[in-house]
């Protein structure tokens, strides 16, 4: 009988003054909503009003609260709030902030009746009432090493374990396949299967050792990060993909097979879709694959490339965020950062990167058919007998530096092993100590790299200097290629306005470009010049001059300097071929050739810094003033 019914009848008979009781519980922060909830089922009310009140049954189910989960920040301070709730047959954890719209809900099958969003407050009122009767469950929202409010120290893995183990803790946000990758696997290996494995991995190739160093290393970022990312660069079917996840297969194993690997993220996601999946994954060895560029790649593509390298690589770097971010009250929001050295293997590197993102990398090079990494093997057969070993190293390291006393100390000592031996070997290869002087901080950081090896052989019981042998020569060498190719980009940066200077006088000589002056007219105005020179040549009836391509204005008065549009100027840059110049957008363009001393800068309006508003005839163009000097010689 419902409550309306039932206080009628004892309204009649008079066997009641007054009111019947409410039902449930009330809904603090919604006067005048009750309900009742359990894991089998619910209802909520809204009291009818009137002569006397009833209470109407709006929805013949309620969320039942079971977890309150509190994120905690990276200062140890809450931060967020997750529920586990269940309606009906679903059961599913929830963001408070994800409740507040409909599709939060609509993830349940069975939740009719909360598309509005007077419900949906009701709602949230109802899961946020039963909360707070539970008590807090820690949630983090990464991986790696935390500390934990009332336990201490504690390592999270992407399932859900953690070392030590039954810690009080929650991970939120591991998509799925990394979940069951990082599950355990059905045995722990013996020490001997360990050191074989390791063995195994060196008897196959460097690169593959070099793998499992990083990998090893990146175990301990939050202790002491290698502010730098790795790249494997390698053409297809040299093993760059085998040799990074050799380093990821120390908490990864794929279901159902071993291969192919799980990946933080393919190179070719979204910027966002990047930053997402690398600022989950702290502490544990990290894969980004692929980049997909060849020598025929589209400058978009190229450019689309260097737009991720740039955010991931510097931020690595830097310890920066990757991108920062704002509320909607333009408030600081936290951003993603780099939990971790980021892996990245790379078909091809974009030819234009830059100087300085190298210097915050340290690049293997990888060839085909050499002995750097038999990756047949590793697809074959090899990859699965290392399975298991490589898991239960991976898990012995993590416990090794929860026990020690100071992870810092420990790996500084093996990080100086590493670099005095890394020197040795470059100094072999590249006599003199400034032939590679830029390549300081590289070293420094392959050298944090490599000490992953002291911490895979304090766990194996095998020689740290004689797995460090199997990659130092090699390495070395590969740091001497990384130094060239610095070298190169540095030269091409810093030579930006002789590459534009020589892209305008090529496009003037064969009249791609042409001379005007203030006025708009077309004509021979620079002195000490050929018509030529200034892509233009008379008219044949005598009457002026003609030229093709884009307006070059020539303003004497102004420097002297030689104005033309964005646009214009960026078009003869592509057209010129030139890789110094010639991957820019109109947007950057102005910028770079501020900073490369080839503009006058604006000195009125500190926005439009690179660009000046020129009257031209009778129009008011805004155009970029380029140094006379960069095109000719005074």
């Amino acid at each position: 009988m419902s409550h309306e019914v039932r206080a009628n009848v004892m309204r009649d008979d008079h066997t009641l003054e007054g009111e019947l009781e409410p039902p449930g519980t009330a809904v603090l922060g919604s006067p005048g909503w009750r309900y009742e909830a359990s894991e089998g089922g619910g209802t909520v009310w809204k009291v009818r009003r009137g002569r006397t009140e009833a209470w109407d049954e709006v929805l013949d189910w309620a969320p039942y609260v079971s977890e309150r989960l509190v994120v905690l920040g990276e200062d140890g301070k809450p931060a967020g709030r997750y529920y586990t709730i269940t309606i009906g047959s679903d059961t599913l954890t929830k963001s408070l902030s994800d409740l507040r719209t409909a599709d939060g809900w609509n993830d349940f099958s069975d939740d009719n009746g909360a598309a509005s969003r007077s419900i949906r407050e009701v709602l949230i009122n109802i899961v946020t009432d039963q909360g707070k009767r539970l008590p807090r469950t820690p949630v983090v929202a990464h991986t790696g090493w935390h500390q934990l409010p009332d336990t201490g120290l504690t390592y999270v893995y992407a399932d859900g374990r953690t070392y030590p183990a039954d810690r009080f803790v929650r991970v939120v946000g591991a998509p799925e396949p990394l979940r069951r990758a990082a599950e355990p696997v059905e045995r722990v290996a013996s020490e001997t299967e360990c050191r074989q494995a390791v063995l195994d991995i060196a008897a196959h190739g460097w690169a593959g050792l070099l793998g499992l160093a990083v990998g090893a290393r990146s175990l301990a970022y939050s202790f002491r990060p290698v502010s730098a990312a790795f790249i494997f660069d390698a053409a297809p079917n040299t093993g760059k993909t085998s040799a990074a996840n050799i380093g990821r297969s120390l908490l990864l194993t794929p279901r159902p097979n071993c291969w192919p690997p799980v990946p933080t993220k393919g190179m070719n996601s979204t910027v966002t879709d990047i930053e997402c999946a690398i600022d989950f994954e702290g502490d544990m060895p990290t894969l980004l694959d692929d980049i997909p560029l060849t020598r025929v790649s589209s400058a978009a593509e190229v450019r689309d490339m260097e737009k991720k390298l740039e955010y991931i690589i510097r931020a690595a770097g830097n310890a920066t965020e990757i991108k920062g971010r704002r509320n909607r009250d333009l408030t600081p929001k936290p951003g993603y950062r780099i939990r971790s050295i980021p892996t990245i293997a790379a078909q091809m590197l974009p030819s234009s990167m830059q100087e300085s993102l190298y210097r915050r990398s340290v690049v293997a090079y990888l060839s085909r058919g050499g002995d750097d990494l038999d990756w047949r093997w590793y697809k074959d057969q090899g990859g699965r007998s290392i399975s298991i070993p490589l898991r239960t190293i991976g898990d012995r390291i993590i416990a090794r530096l929860h026990a020690l006393d100071s992870v810092d100390v420990h790996l500084a000592e093996i990080e100086y092993q590493a670099f005095v031996r890394l020197n040795l070997c470059l100094e072999k290869i590249m006599p003199g100590r400034n032939d590679f002087g830029s390549l300081d901080g590289v070293i420094t950081a392959a050298a944090g790299m490599l000490s992953g090896l002291g911490l895979v052989g304090a766990v194996t019981g095998l020689d740290t200097p004689g797995l460090f042998e199997v990659v130092m020569a090699p390495l070395a060498a590969s740091l001497a290629r990384q130094a060239v190719l610095m070298n190169e980009q540095h030269t091409a940066h810093n030579d930006v306005a002789a590459a534009v200077g020589e892209a305008l006088r090529k496009a003037l000589s064969r009249r791609r470009a042409h001379i005007r002056n203030d006025k708009g007219i077309i004509g021979a105005f620079v002195p000490g010049q050929s018509e030529q020179d200034q892509g233009v040549m008379e008219k044949r009836d005598g009457t002026g001059w003609e030229g093709k391509g884009p307006a070059c204005y020539w303003l004497p008065d102004r420097g002297p300097a030689l104005a033309i549009t964005t646009s214009n100027l960026n078009m003869l840059l592509k057209d010129s071929g030139d890789p110094r110049i010639n991957t820019y957008t109109d947007r950057t363009v102005p910028d770079i050739l501020l900073q490369s001393d080839v503009l006058f800068r604006n000195t009125t309006q500190k926005e439009r810094a690179a660009s000046h508003r020129v009257r031209i005839g009778a129009d008011n163009l805004r155009l970029l003033l380029i140094k006379a000097d960069v095109v000719w010689d005074a």
